[in-house]
C-alpha cells in the first residue's frame, strides 16, 4: 500500500510539473490539437443562439473570453482602444482595488485617460468637463470607489452601440463562437487523466485530474450514486 502511494504521488507531481512547465505540450495529450480544433466559420454561427441576448452585456461583459476578444478588436482602432482600456481600468479599480491603493489607482486612471496630456485619452465627445472637474476635486482627498461611474457608463453606452455591432460582424466574434462550440462538447471519461485520490467523504471521493486538451490540473469529485439513492430512500 505504501509503495502504491509513493507511485501515485510521483505520477501526480510529474503531472503538475508538466502543467506548470515550459515544454511544448505542458501536460497536454499528443492529440490536443484535434481535441481543441475549432469548427468552420459557417457552422459555428448556430451558437449565436446560445447567448440569452445578443447584446454587449451578455457577449462581452459577462463572458471572460468575450472581454479578451473584444479587447483585441478594440486595439485595432485608437479611439476604441482608449475607451476599452478606460472601462477595464475602472472595473478593476471598483472591484479589486484595496483601500490603501485606491487613491493612487484613481490618480493613475485620471492621468492615463482623462487629463489633456494622457496617452490613452478618451475621445472628447465622451468627456463631460463638469464630471472631470468633480473627479479632480475628489482626487485631492479620499477617492470614493465609484468616482468614475458616470463617465464609465457613458463609455459603455458608446461601445455597446456601433462598435459592438461591428464586433458582431468581425473575425473576433467568430472566434468567440468557435470557443462556444468547444464549451458545448460533451465531457466523458476520456476528457481527463485521473491521478491520486485527494480526499474522501460520505458519498464519494475527490481525485486529481488533468485535462487532455489543455494540460490544466483540476480536482474532480466522484459520487457514489447508489449510496446517495440509498441515503435518500
Amino acid at each position: 500500500m505504501e509503495l502504491e502511494n509513493i507511485v501515485a504521488n510521483t505520477v501526480y507531481l510529474k503531472a503538475r510539473e508538466a502543467a506548470d512547465g515550459e515544454g511544448k505540450r505542458k501536460g497536454r495529450s499528443r492529440k490536443w490539437k484535434t481535441l481543441m480544433k475549432f469548427g468552420e466559420e459557417v457552422e459555428v454561427q448556430i451558437y449565436r443562439k446560445e447567448f440569452p441576448e445578443l447584446n454587449y452585456d451578455h457577449v462581452v461583459s459577462k463572458s471572460p473570453i468575450g472581454r479578451l476578444l473584444f479587447t483585441d478588436f478594440c486595439n485595432e482602432l485608437d479611439e476604441l482602444r482608449c475607451c476599452n482600456k478606460f472601462l477595464n481600468d475602472v472595473d478593476n479599480y471598483e472591484k479589486l482595488a484595496p483601500e490603501e491603493q485606491r487613491l493612487s489607482l484613481a490618480q493613475k486612471i485620471y492621468s492615463e485617460c482623462l487629463c489633456d496630456e494622457a496617452d490613452s485619452k478618451l475621445p472628447d465627445h465622451l468627456i463631460d468637463v463638469s464630471k472631470v472637474k468633480e473627479v479632480e476635486e475628489k482626487l485631492l482627498g479620499e477617492s470614493p470607489r465609484y468616482i468614475y461611474s458616470q463617465t464609465a457608463s457613458a463609455v459603455r453606452d458608446y461601445l455597446s452601440g456601433e462598435p459592438f455591432s461591428q464586433y458582431l460582424e468581425s473575425k473576433y466574434f467568430t472566434r468567440q463562437l468557435q470557443w462556444k462550440q468547444l464549451e458545448k462538447k460533451p465531457i466523458g471519461k476520456h476528457t481527463f487523466r485521473h491521478y491520486r485520490v485527494l480526499g474522501k467523504g460520505g458519498f464519494g471521493e475527490v481525485c486529481a485530474t488533468q485535462s487532455r486538451a489543455s494540460g490544466k490540473m483540476y480536482a474532480e469529485k466522484k459520487l457514489n450514486k447508489k449510496r446517495i439513492k440509498k441515503e435518500k430512500s
